[in-house]
């Protein structure tokens, strides 16, 4: 496997607008920001996340939510929010995990370990999700380019 510079991976985001799209997309950006992400890190690691996998925790996220949306727009029926709810359960299960395979990748791509403060800390990551990934991402490009900057200067 190649190396590849981390600011070849990833770039920098606006955090505030990751935390209003999440919000005003009634988090369908999260999805879309995770399977960024995954499409980001598969590409440079050996063990890359399953397209199955993703496929499922989409598809799962999407009848949770769409069943959520019959029930309340149209006369709800108690067995469609019961459905909605278990299907919920289930992509809850299918998001937390999908959020950990791409924390480790992150983490692996970056090279930073737990006592490095660009390490993705995995309490922070399960409640912040990609807006705390986006920040990680954004502090440690940060760091990369005023360490080029540096190098530029002295040569």
């Amino acid at each position: 496997m190649k190396m590849v510079h981390i600011n070849d991976i990833f770039e920098t985001k606006s955090v505030k607008r990751t935390i209003a799209l999440c919000v005003f997309t009634f988090g369908i950006y999260v999805i879309y920001r995770l399977f960024l992400l995954t499409r980001q890190v598969n590409r440079n690691v050996k063990e890359p996340i399953s397209s199955w996998f993703v496929a499922s925790a989409v598809s799962v996220h999407l009848i949770s939510l769409f069943g959520l949306i019959i029930y309340f727009t149209a006369i709800g029926n108690p067995d469609l929010l019961l459905f909605s709810k278990l299907m919920h359960l289930v992509s809850s299960i299918f998001h937390i995990t999908w959020l950990i395979k791409i924390r480790n990748r992150i983490n692996l791509l970056t090279g930073v370990g737990e006592r490095s403060k660009f390490w993705l800390n995995p309490v922070l990551s399960s409640f912040l999700h990609v807006i705390y990934f986006q920040y990680k991402i954004n502090q440690l490009l940060q760091i990369n380019s005023e360490q080029q900057q540096a190098e530029c200067h002295s040569i």
